[in-house]
């Protein structure tokens, strides 16, 4: 047996050895570590070079190119939505270019002439900031009208376009219901005849009178509208909702709509429109460009009926309903 002094100073080398090992252990993680960091130290900073380098380059690559776009004829931008319950309305102004930054110039001093045919019936009479309207005068349904425009310094603009028939509906109701949310809701329903073998088109709306906190001017406050089957609304413009004949063509269909409740006894006004093909389609493709267009898209062409200018001369025909609860 060994004496125990000569077993430690026996066992104390081995000690130094682990405390070495240990030692080099962390000096060779500690450097690991900084190596990394240097690494990727330098790698980000590769990465911003590179970044600035490519901004630089492209920045010296830049050729700044002015084009001359050319000029494009001004033209009669001629807007008239018409109804027969209503005199004639029509709206003059002039095209310009799309990099115009000026207010579009109204036309003061325009022939706004109505026609059937050749016979010329009568002129419209301006009235203000490029309205042109009749006093007395109002389309009839079914009839078309030939609408011309001239004005000095523009191509003469002209068109066609009809009212259709009033709306086939009856069996027409309404009920006040509550809603599952708590609030309360009008539903309507009624029967719509769709006439056979013509592409037909409608919008239904809905509002009540209102008077204005500010100024207490009346105005109409349009209300939300949601369908049922068998129809669904195709798109909106404003409070309008449009829908077309393609699934009930020729039908006889029972339609259940529900309205927002304006309150206790106010009148709700329900409209119920049929409106012409040009009328639908320019509606359309409005509102078509106003929503989807983007760099995405294909440009969308807003629908036109007007020769020698743009704008829309197009018909409609309303059958209103009256309900109080």
């Amino acid at each position: 047996m060994l004496p125990v002094g000569r077993l430690a100073a026996a066992q104390a080398p081995q000690v130094d050895v682990i405390y070495t090992k240990l030692h080099y252990s962390l000096f060779y993680l500690r450097s690991a570590t900084a190596l990394n960091f240097d690494v990727i130290m330098k790698k980000r900073l590769c990465n911003v070079c590179l970044v600035l380098s490519l901004s630089a380059l492209l920045w010296n690559c830049t050729n700044i190119v002015e084009l001359d776009l050319p000029e494009q004829e001004q033209r009669l931008v001629v807007n008239g939505i018409f109804n027969p319950d209503s005199t004639w309305s029509i709206n003059v102004s002039a095209s310009q270019s799309a990099l115009s930054t000026v207010p579009y110039e109204q036309v003061q001093h325009a022939t706004v002439g109505v026609y059937q045919a050749d016979k010329h019936l009568y002129d419209l009479e301006h009235v203000g900031e490029g309205q042109y309207r009749a006093k007395d005068r109002s389309p009839e349904a079914l009839e078309n009208y030939i609408l011309k425009v001239s004005a000095p310094g523009f191509p003469l603009a002209q068109a066609t376009g009809f009212a259709p028939a009033e709306p086939d509906t009856h069996a027409f109701t309404s009920k006040l219901v509550n809603t599952p949310d708590g609030t309360r809701e009008i539903e309507i329903t009624f029967t719509l005849d769709d006439v056979p073998g013509l592409q037909n088109y409608y919008f239904i709306s809905a509002y009540y009178q209102d008077t204005s906190f500010y100024n207490h001017q009346a105005y109409k406050q349009y209300t939300s509208i949601s369908f049922e089957a068998p129809i669904e609304k195709e798109f909106t413009l404003g409070w309008l909702y449009f829908f077309s004949d393609k699934i009930i063509d020729g039908k006889s269909v029972t339609l259940k709509i529900q309205v927002g409740y304006p309150g206790k006894d106010k009148t709700l006004f329900f409209n119920v429109a049929h409106v012409s093909p040009d009328y639908y389609h320019y509606v359309r493709t409005l509102t078509k460009q106003a929503v989807a267009d983007n760099f995405s898209h294909v440009p969308t062409t807003v629908h036109s009926n007007i020769q020698h200018g743009y704008g829309i001369f197009a018909g409609h025909h309303i059958r209103t309903y009256e309900i109080v609860h």
